[in-house]
């Protein structure tokens, strides 16, 4: 399965220093050129290059640029561009956090998933063994928005299946 990737997925997974992970998941990742722009001098750019090196993540580029046009009206450049890679086909699923950008995707018929879909699928896998509460406290600290709770909730509910 190969998964077209927003930036804000990216950030999250690479301050966790989990970035790679998304490779045990997933046989592919494709990253909108405009994602890739927007982790361009980030710190987790040359996690994003090494994977790219070794083939694990490309570059790709939305050629229906009617709809780029449309959905980049509504939505941030790097989620509209996912969207549309995602839509041309390249990719299986799409991962996105921002919620007005996966309605959007499921609108177009796309599979979404987000960051903590993720992490529930690697912490199912046995691939993060960290408990919910220190992964959700991390999480917040480094500016994911979801009630602390709730968040415990979701990814609690992994441990126990």
């Amino acid at each position: 399965m190969k998964a077209a990737v927003n930036t804000s997925v990216l950030i999250v997974f690479g301050k966790l220093g989990h970035l790679g992970l998304l490779t045990r998941l997933f046989d592919g990742l494709f990253l909108a050129k405009s994602v890739l722009d927007e982790v361009r001098g980030s710190e987790v750019y040359a996690e994003v290059e090494r994977l790219m090196d070794v083939g694990s993540a490309s570059v790709a580029e939305a050629s229906n640029r009617e709809l780029l046009g449309m959905l980049s009206s509504g939505l941030g450049r790097g989620e509209a561009e996912t969207i549309v890679v995602a839509s041309e086909g390249d990719a299986d699923l799409v991962l996105l956090d921002d919620l007005r950008a996966r309605r959007t995707a499921r609108r177009l018929g796309l599979r979404v998933m987000g960051t903590l879909g993720v992490l529930k699928a690697l912490m199912n896998r046995g691939l993060i063994k960290a408990r919910p509460e220190d992964l959700c406290g991390t999480l917040i600290e480094q500016g994911f928005w979801i009630e602390r709770d709730l968040c415990i909730k979701i990814l609690g509910e992994t441990i126990r299946t």
